[in-house]
């Protein structure tokens, strides 16, 4: 006999709590347990079958798609038998649905649906004609996370009816749509959020923006106005980072950098279409939180040094730095230069940046140049100074010697000589990557 089976029962339902994907929320929908395949333990032993059945944590999560076409009896069933063990357990759901009629006409969404009170996780993909389906759900007490995609016809949608499916769910305190051109309004309980992604045009005009001071992690899609947001003054004392897309107007991001005050902000992403004033709009928004930012994310068009040395001479602790612009010119990063005596007394920009990102940008030839002269000076030890002097760091007025720089592929095509440089410095340790392109290898 098998030492397996002469193993206690709890003991056997003690092992599963040691699998490492039974907790693991933010991936149920690349690790998925369905009613169509079925858990991933379904050929033990006859002790380990009966462990797996009444050890209700392999049972709560669930993923369904329901189309069109009517559920084959087995398919419901199973679903039905799924739900059955895992008791009373807190579940999380992953639904795509594209079914257009009524929940009751459908045995699969029937069955699914008298468990929303159970509902902790749900990931929603659903056509803009299914969402009358979910109007006659909640409340739901134990929703905590809650990822939502709306499917269009148009490729632009308009401003759809208000939504209140999630009007009702006193624990939510994170929500992700996971489109940003969605323009569908959806009433929720914004002011209990800790965790907020997705476009403005779906947070309603009324609740204003207050309601962002108590989120720890802000990603916005700037694709609709806000009425009175220009004039208002928000602190979020709790964030740590934000990120903001421009999507349709590109008044909008500077209007929401313009209300914002993040003291405990440690990492920013921008991405826009236009540079009109935004630099002084970022400049704005670090003076007023006087924040330690230790990760910058630019993607704007047409950067000039002038405005960035600006934002760059308030972020002295900027250790990740990932630009995306169309046009570098040399000035751009010949100010990122090191050198030990003329930065003596005077700290050059960048002294921790360890990690930089250029894998998306345009050089001029000349640009290129300047690149490689500031990789040198932040990673080969001039003659007759020790690595401890030149890489001991900004508190000895030295610098943080550079880990990681992403360059665009065309570095490896131009001159030989630049090739040649790139893989001495790779060779040394220095971890180099390209951007897009094909065949990107030294």
């Amino acid at each position: 006999m098998s030492s397996v089976q002469q193993l206690p029962f709890d003991v056997l339902s003690e092992i599963f709590k040691y699998l490492p994907s039974l907790h693991l929320f933010k991936e149920i929908e690349t690790e998925v347990i369905s009613p169509k395949t079925g858990p991933y333990i379904l050929r033990p032993e006859n002790s380990w079958r009966n462990a797996a059945i009444h050890e209700t944590r392999l049972w709560d999560r669930v993923h369904l798609e329901v189309g069109q076409r009517p559920p084959p009896p087995g398919k419901v069933e199973l679903l039905q038998l799924y739900l059955s063990r895992s008791r009373n357990r807190t579940l999380s759901v992953s639904l795509h649905c594209t079914w257009i009629g009524r929940a009751r006409d459908n045995a699969l969404l029937s069955s699914l649906f008298t468990t929303a009170d159970r509902w902790q996780f749900l990931s929603l993909h659903a056509l803009a004609k299914s969402l009358p389906l979910f109007h006659v759900l909640g409340p739901f007490p134990m929703l905590e996370i809650l990822h939502l995609y709306v499917a269009h016809e148009a490729k632009s949608p308009p401003l759809t009816n208000a939504n209140h499916i999630f009007r009702h769910a006193p624990r939510l305190h994170t929500i992700r749509y996971r489109h940003s051109d969605d323009r569908s309004v959806f009433m929720m309980p914004l002011d209990q959020l800790k965790v907020f992604q997705g476009p403005t045009s779906s947070i309603p005009p009324e609740l204003g923006c207050e309601w962002i001071s108590n989120l720890h992690w802000c990603a916005l899609a700037a694709n609709g106005p806000q009425s009175g947001w220009a004039s208002a003054e928000v602190a979020a004392p709790y964030m740590r980072e934000f990120s903001i897309q421009e999507r349709i107007q590109p008044l909008n991001t500077i209007a929401i950098l313009n209300i914002l005050s993040l003291p405990s902000l440690e990492i920013l992403r921008v991405k826009v279409g236009s540079r009109n004033r935004l630099c002084d709009a970022i400049n704005g928004l670090l003076r007023r939180s006087m924040c330690i930012l230790t990760e910058l994310c630019l993607d704007i068009p047409d950067l000039t040094n002038q405005p960035m040395n600006t934002i760059l001479a308030q972020t002295p602790q900027i250790v990740k730095l990932r630009i995306t612009s169309k046009k570098l010119l040399p000035d751009f990063v010949e100010c990122w230069i090191y050198n030990a005596k003329t930065h003596a007394g005077n700290p050059c920009i960048l002294q921790h940046l360890e990690y930089l990102d250029l894998g998306r940008s345009t050089f001029t030839p000349n640009a290129e140049v300047a690149l490689l002269q500031m990789v040198q000076s932040r990673w080969e030890v001039p003659e007759q100074i020790s690595v401890e002097k030149y890489f001991a760091g900004p508190s000895v007025g030295s610098i943080v010697r550079l880990r990681t720089i992403q360059v665009p592929h065309k570095f490896q095509r131009t001159k030989r000589s630049q090739k040649k440089i790139l893989k001495m410095w790779k060779a040394e340790g220095l971890d180099i990557q390209f951007g897009p392109g094909s065949q990107n290898r030294l």
